[in-house]
């Protein structure tokens, strides 16, 4: 466990995971298998940007001003609620990705890969001198893993794909910042 600095309570600890190298090598040709399938097979929504090439920051602010624009245009008053959730990584429930995955087309070989990475985890804590019994975890993926971010997409992609385009709302979404407008109609 880390501390956020300037941050003295203690629910600001952040847990990091520490994985041996071939762990990581193979986390990597795994992300990248996730990353290019996804691409190459249209199993995200277009309006989810972060974690994969061509889906930045500064796109994401690009997309968001070209609604907002093309509202005005139209002579509509913009509404935009915007939601950061709270310990994104932490409160993943491991079943819902593997279905949310599923249903997205990602193959057996990857979901079963990843349902054993993550449950088969048995994590102590170690903070302060302290160290805890090994922790049996329901949920979560680790924080800071490249895994983690291409994973989290497929967990949230149907928060992006409710909007209805015939209402003129959109969200967009960076990893576990939303924003979701829709534009109305003056009279």
């Amino acid at each position: 466990m880390l501390r956020k600095l300037a941050k003295p309570n203690p629910a600001t600890h952040c847990p990091i995971a520490l994985l041996n190298t071939m762990a990581k090598v193979l986390l990597a040709c795994v992300v990248e298998d996730l990353v290019q399938m996804a691409k190459a097979h249209s199993l995200l929504p277009s309006n989810h940007f972060g974690c994969h090439p061509s889906r930045m920051t500064s796109d994401s602010l690009h997309y968001v001003t070209t609604f907002v624009k093309n509202a005005w245009r139209r002579k509509e008053v913009m509404s935009m609620l915007f939601l950061d959730i709270k310990s994104t990584f932490l409160n993943v429930m491991l079943m819902h990705l593997i279905h949310d995955m599923c249903t997205r087309g990602v193959p057996l070989k990857y979901t079963s890969w990843i349902e054993c990475k993550v449950s088969s985890h048995l994590p102590t804590l170690r903070f302060d001198g302290y160290k805890s019994e090994p922790l049996a975890l329901m949920k979560g993926i680790d924080q800071g893993c490249p895994l983690s971010r291409i994973a989290y997409q497929f967990y949230n992609s149907d928060l992006v794909e409710i909007h209805d385009t015939n209402k003129r709302e959109d969200a967009v979404v960076f990893m576990d910042d939303t924003a979701i407008g829709m534009g109305q109609v003056t009279e």
